[in-house]
Order: structure tokens, then sequence, then C-alpha cells
């Protein structure tokens, strides 16, 4: 198969996509015989012992994180960002961050801030270092959200637009029903404050990069998903990412989204257990 052989590429993408259908008549059991190893096993290979521990970073996760596609012109309200600034933000290092994390398994429905959820955008969304993301800042995913409980913001479905840091209102209201069952009728994205949609314009990407631009895709969806991770926590919040029924998530946040393809949904809240 060749990089510009796209049909390859698209039979895979609609072939795995979920579904209302397909969820309810899958077996969804984890066929453990037919596991792939998770690494490769080097026999004749003298192992090379790795350090166990490190020195302290002198970059904070905040920090460490924020390293730095077009959309149609906004035609709903916006809400600029309103992050914290440099003297109030958290000091934890990233170590300690890396260390807490780890997906949420319950959130509280309690609200968090506007100005956590402004950092949290503001400090994952300055660009990933790839040879293929040129200029610095330019991105594949658009994010599309649910906002169900941030104080000082309406609920409703918006769009991150990067190129005026603002939240850009696609409609008002209560969707947490509609965010459990894009989830796969699970708790998680009902019962969390904000579901973070990763879309991108897979024909568009596909047109420029042939089949690698599927899985740059791909990668930068989970590079930037980590990062909206370690800075959740880094803020005393909670994350899990989330699998979702494809072309429901297309449908909701059309006709703003037409054209794109879900990709990966991080759901962030309040842990009902703390982690510290």
């Amino acid at each position: 198969m060749t990089n510009r052989d796209l049909a390859a590429t698209w039979t895979y993408h609609t072939g795995t996509k979920h579904s209302y259908t397909s969820v309810r008549s899958g077996g969804h059991y984890l066929d453990w015989k037919n596991q792939p190893l998770p690494f490769k096993i080097y026999s004749a290979l003298e192992p090379i012992p790795l350090p166990h521990e490190f020195p302290p970073s002198t970059a904070t996760a905040l920090d460490a994180i924020s390293a730095r596609a077009a959309l149609p012109h906004p035609t709903g309200r916006l809400f600029p960002l309103g992050p914290f600034s440099d003297q109030a933000l958290p000091r934890e290092p990233i170590e300690r961050a890396i260390l807490w994390r780890g997906s949420a398994r319950r959130f509280s429905r309690e609200p968090i801030t506007f100005a956590q959820l402004s950092t949290i955008l503001h400090r994952t969304t300055r660009g990933v270092p790839a040879d293929f993301l040129e200029p610095v800042g330019t991105a594949l995913n658009d994010l599309y959200l649910i906002v169900h409980a941030v104080s000082d913001l309406p609920s409703g479905a918006y769009v991150f637009r990067r190129d005026q840091t603002a939240l850009e209102l696609l409609k008002e209201g209560d969707f947490r029903a509609r965010a459990g069952y894009f989830g796969l009728e699970q708790a998680l994205p009902a019962d969390a404050s904000v579901d973070i949609f990763f879309l991108a314009d897979l024909r568009q990407i596909l047109e420029r990069f042939g089949n690698r631009g599927y899985r740059a895709t791909e990668l930068e969806a989970g590079m930037v998903g980590g990062k909206l991770y370690l800075c959740s926590y880094s803020l005393g919040l909670g994350a899990s990412g989330l699998t979702f029924d494809d072309d429901d998530v297309t449908a909701f946040f059309s006709p703003h989204a037409d054209g794109r393809s879900a990709i990966f949904l991080v759901a962030l809240g309040v842990p009902a257990k703390r982690h510290r």
C-alpha cells in the first residue's frame, strides 16, 4: 500500500467507527489469547539497567505542558479565555503531576471555574513540536466542547477558537444526557464538568499528507490529550479519556463540524475521589 492509497485509510476509519448498533451488537470481550506482546524481546542482548531516581526538574507542570486548521468565521457569542496569571498558578513540579495522573473513575458533578478551564485550554493548545506541524501552533484537530458545569460559562456546546483564544458558543442548553449517550452510555461524560472532543477534517488532511496524515492526526490528539490530563491534575482536577459514537458526535456539533471526523474525547471535572 502506498502513502497515496487513501481508499485503504478510509476503509479502516469507517470500519472501526463506533455506533449505537455496533456497540450493542458486538460481544465486547477481551481476547487475551490473541493479545500481541506489548514489548519486543531480545533474548541475546544484555539488559541495560534503567535509573530509579531522577534529579528534581526546575520546570513546573504547567510550564512544561505549554511548550507553544482554519475554522469557519465565528457567528456565535465569544467567551475570551481568562486563565490564571503566572503568579497564581500552582507550583507543582511536572514529575508530581505525572505521578498523580490517572483516569478518573467517577466525577462529582461539581463545577470547575472558568479560570481552570481557560488555563487548561491555554496551556495545552500552544502546539506540538513536530516536523509536520509547522509553523509552530499549527493543529490538525479542532476542539469542540460540551460544557456542563463551569462557573461563569453557560452550559452548552462550544468550539475552541485558537486564533482568538476564545470559546464560541454554538448552542446553549443542558446536554448531560446527550454526552452520556455519546460516551457509549457511560456515566463519566455525563457527570464531568466539561467534555472535550477532538474533531479533524480528515479529507483535507489526507489530501495533504497522504495516509501518514491519519497517523499524524491520532498522534497529535494523543499528545494534546496527555497534556489535558497533566494540566487537569496539576490544578487538582481529574480527567478520563473515552471512546464515543463517532458520527453522532459530528452530527451534534454540525453544521459547524460538517465534514469532520471525531478522533478523541477527554472528560474533565472534579473527581469523586480526590487524588490529593
